[in-house]
């Protein structure tokens, strides 16, 4: 990207090439008799999701980098860049600590938007807007809650805007009992424009209130991005906003020699904002906050591989103002329990669990063996019927997994048909007794992958998670030579022994593609549950309710 220098000496960088549509946007205020300016990026995007970008003081809709966000956007979600009242094309005045004039607007934006079907997906806001976004998190108290909030550049001490203006304006505001303000002459949007500043305007400049920050909810991810060389804002204040947000699911970036509005880092600045959007970004994300936790489970058990607790999710809910939680400690997932050690078993008794559901045929238990114990009930629920389990369907299933994404959702799909053979029998076990409990196949992935998937859909979870901890068991290594050389032999060496070990491990597309097909097919889960098994509402609620503990998050109450 070239860069030319305007009026103010900042550099203006030439625009890419715009991805999606612009489509110039005017958003009433209620109550203000004021209408805001801004323009929508649109991609039409599926999932409706929409980010809110927001400029700083003196700032505009077009100014510096924000249109280059909205371009490194726009594969994610669409975007609305906006003029806060009084500035750019906005009507109204520009205030110097209009904090409520802010929040004001930013509600008839999401308002609007939320009008027309959109999902207010994140707040991105750069210096005062950063401010003002993080503070709309903080008191808003918006259902369903904002899920990402972006904060570049944002101040935190408030004083230090003293040291930004100088001496002279101190000097002015200490005369103001003559002058009763100081007029502070600046540029923006191409207009020169004077904004008159009062000791009283000052003053509530000062005590704005940026420790609020503490009042996110813990649930909201928040990325903090501030320039090394920022004489605007002290860079020491993104460390004293992350202490705040310690709460939260807070990300920080440094970059390495900006300034306040990133001059020559435009590139930067979007990229890193990009990667956080994306997928990958989003899933290291989630796997850094994991990975503690699952490390810990993993080789809880002694002689079972792929062993994990499905749980400790926090699921925001999309109607009222609460958080739903994933209970750990209910459902375990495993690969064969055939052959526990003692260790392992004390393990077992130790978290309580008191039942295990076998989702194995019977050729197979036969081959690796079975585990009950004196507290642990088996019950042997088999996906697939014996002659399902012929050696020719054997070759058939293994053959569509061979198939990469489409084969794996095709034998995903190919379970459905036998929802009753297994799924009920699990639901009746959390319904009534309530207890810990085990699900669990051959390699703790598929039939295992399957029904974990189910109950997370269940209780709401994300998609994107339910992947995620799908994908988990590829790092645990649950491959057994003797599984191998089965898989061989039943495929009848057509295969790679890579090919081999690619089925028996996991990726996020395989279970992505399995739920696509899943509601193309069925629709929700609820649909599922009450066409395919003669469930009701109430059935499945009943569910939900030994499962997750619903908390009421006004604030940050988790």
């Amino acid at each position: 990207m070239t860069a030319k220098e305007n009026t103010n000496g900042e550099a203006t960088p030439t625009p890419p090439v715009t991805i999606g549509s612009l489509t110039n946007l005017k958003v009433k205020i209620p109550g203000a008799n004021l209408n805001l300016a801004g323009v929508l990026q649109s991609t039409n995007h599926p999932s409706r999701r929409l980010a809110i970008i927001c400029h700083g003081v003196l700032g505009h809709k077009n100014y510096l980098f924000q249109p280059s966000i909205a371009n490194t956007l726009a594969p994610h979600m669409d975007t609305f860049r906006f003029d806060f009242r009084g500035n750019g094309d906005s009507e109204g005045h520009m205030g110097y600590s209009n904090w409520d004039d802010d929040k004001a607007d930013l509600d008839a934006v999401i308002a609007h938007f939320e009008r027309q079907g959109y999902h207010i997906y994140a707040l991105i806001g750069h210096s005062r807007g950063a401010i003002s976004c993080l503070n709309y998190a903080a008191t808003s108290h918006h259902v369903p809650m904002i899920p990402y909030i972006v904060s570049i550049s944002s101040r935190f001490d408030m004083s230090d805007v003293k040291r930004k203006h100088g001496p002279e304006l101190l000097e002015l505001l200490e005369k103001q009992v003559r002058r009763g303000h100081f007029d502070w002459q600046a540029r923006t949007a191409g207009k020169d424009i004077t904004l008159r500043v009062t000791q009283q305007h000052f003053d509530d400049f000062l005590n704005f209130d940026t420790a609020a920050v503490a009042h996110i909810p813990s649930m909201t991810n928040v990325l903090l991005v501030h320039g090394s060389n920022d004489d605007v804002v002290p860079v020491k204040d993104i460390a004293t906003l992350q202490s705040h947000l310690s709460h939260t699911r807070t990300a920080m970036r440094i970059i390495t020699n900006a300034d306040h509005n990133y001059r020559k880092h435009y590139n930067d600045l979007s990229q890193i904002i990009g990667d956080y959007f994306s997928a990958e970004g989003r899933k290291a994300d989630w796997t850094r906050r994991i990975l503690p936790n699952w490390k810990t489970w993993v080789h809880a058990v002694g002689g079972v591989l792929n062993f994990r607790t499905v749980g400790d999710i926090w699921i925001p809910s999309k109607t009222d103002g609460t958080v739903s939680y994933l209970r750990p400690g209910v459902i375990y997932r495993c690969a064969d329990i055939s052959k526990p050690t003692p260790e392992g078993i004390k393990v077992l008794e130790a978290l309580h669990i008191t039942d295990v559901f076998d989702l194995r045929s019977n050729s197979e238990t036969e081959r690796r063996g079975t585990f009950e114990g004196e507290n642990l009930k088996r019950h042997h629920t088999p996906v697939f019927a014996e002659v399902d389990y012929s050696p020719a369907q054997i070759a058939l299933r293994f053959k569509m997994y061979l198939g990469g994404t489409e084969g794996f959702s095709q034998a995903y799909m190919s379970m459905m048909p036998n929802i009753r053979n297994f799924f009920p029998q699990i639901l009746e076990h959390i319904v009534k007794k309530k207890t810990p409990f085990i699900v669990h196949c051959t390699a703790g992935k598929d039939r295992t992958g399957v029904t974990c998937a189910l109950l997370q859909m269940i209780c709401g979870v994300d998609e994107e998670q339910i992947a995620w901890e799908y994908e988990l068991t590829r790092r645990c290594m649950a491959i057994k030579e003797e599984d191998v050389e089965f898989l061989k032999a039943s495929i009848g060496g057509e295969s790679s022994d890579a090919q081999v070990r690619g089925v028996l491990s996991t990726n996020e597309e395989y279970m992505l593609r399995f739920l696509e097909e899943f509601h193309a097919k069925y629709g929700t889960i609820e649909d599922f549950l009450v066409n395919e098994l003669e469930m009701t509402l109430d059935d499945i609620q009943a569910v939900r309710d030994v499962l997750l503990v619903k908390i009421p998050v006004p604030r940050a109450a988790m």
